[in-house]
């Protein structure tokens, strides 16, 4: 091999080391937003859940109340 022909080889090799270095972090940028989603999405699916807990209990005390006879 000549010089030149290696030296071409080794602009090669740091033009494709430099678009994986580019897409790696892209793609670590995209799984930190994504994981921000993640934990927003969770909160708010337990928030709903504890509030529908919440109307369960508050119907069920409302049927209760319901199946006593009006002089109570």
């Amino acid at each position: 091999m000549t010089d030149r022909s290696i030296e071409q080889r080794f602009e090669q090799l740091e033009e494709k080391l430099a678009y994986l270095e580019m897409n790696n972090v892209e793609l670590n940028d995209e799984i930190f937003r994504q994981q921000k989603d993640i934990d927003a999405l969770t909160k708010a699916h337990r928030s709903l859940l504890e509030r529908l807990e919440t109307l369960q209990d508050v119907a069920a005390e409302g049927e209760v109340q319901e199946d006593r006879p009006p002089h109570y």
